[in-house]
């Protein structure tokens, strides 16, 4: 039976859709105006298939390969310990590993500009600061330029999302005695921040028992997919010592996160800090 809107909820049926070349991503269109909000997600590897996203994503790559997820955490931490705000400290932290020279003007940028990038619809003044990060990250190619900023983007959705998940998991009593990455690495699967994820076929393709048309569009379910009994036992408890296969959140097959084991260091020096703080207080 054909079905042009399916929700998939197996772990199994998800992962398998996650590494079949016949599912996509909603693929932005490019030509935008240089500098605004739209020309961004036009030219990123996020919302781009084939070699357009193999070359993206190298420029992604290659900005994260220079910063040291250990540093990250322990900067991260620092900043927030010393008055930074959480969201904006991760940014700060990675900024400073990736040798931006105003930081002040970076943190300022970067929240209106992710506003609108996962939607395309931001609020006042996103693509000013678009704009304003394109200057900072520059000069360069307009691509290459626009996945640098991407790193920021993806940074400041992924690392703010799961701080706000994994700071209350975090003083749960089943996370006491845990390392702070271990409690992080539960919660991105009993809880993740980013829920589901949409692909749309190219060509007709199955998706689990469903045959799925060419055009049709399936939401991979993955709060379901982490806690699929088949796979995870108990899977409603939360247990940091879990010993089981990953968890789908930041992806698998074709098209895994490459900034997940940053954007957990990050994540887990702020959730650090936060928690020194609050002791304090």
């Amino acid at each position: 039976m054909a079905n042009t809107d399916l929700v998939i909820p197996r772990h199994a049926d998800v992962r398998a859709v996650l590494a079949d070349e016949r599912f996509v991503v909603p693929v932005a269109e490019g030509g935008a105006r240089s500098g605004t909000l739209a020309w961004l997600r036009g030219a990123v590897c996020r919302f781009s298939e084939g070699a357009a996203h193999d070359r993206r994503l190298g420029v992604v790559v290659k900005s994260l390969d220079e910063a040291d997820p250990a540093r990250l955490r322990r900067r991260a931490r620092e900043r927030v310990l010393a008055g930074e705000a959480p969201d904006l400290a991760s940014i700060s932290a990675l900024g400073e590993a990736l040798g931006v020279t105003d930081l002040d003007a970076l943190a300022a940028a970067v929240p209106a500009a992710a506003s609108g990038y996962l939607t395309g619809t931001g609020r006042d003044g996103a693509d000013a600061a678009v704009a304003a990060l394109a200057r900072l990250l520059g000069p360069g190619p307009d691509e290459e330029v626009a996945n640098r900023i991407a790193v920021y983007m993806q940074a400041y959705e992924a690392t703010a999302g799961l701080v706000r998940k994994a700071l209350p998991a975090s003083r749960r009593p089943e996370a006491r005695g845990f390392p702070v990455e271990a409690v992080i690495a539960e919660t991105l699967r009993f809880d993740p921040p980013v829920p589901a994820m949409r692909r749309i076929a190219r060509e007709p393709a199955a998706a689990g028992e469903h045959e799925i048309a060419a055009g049709g569009t399936v939401t991979l379910d993955l709060r379901a997919a982490n806690r699929d009994p088949a796979v995870f036992a108990d899977p409603d408890r939360f247990d940091p010592a879990r010993r089981e296969p990953r968890h789908l959140t930041f992806g698998t097959g074709r098209r895994p996160c490459p900034g997940a084991d940053q954007a957990v260091r990050l994540a887990a020096g702020v959730v650090e800090a936060l928690n020194e703080l609050e002791s304090v207080r």
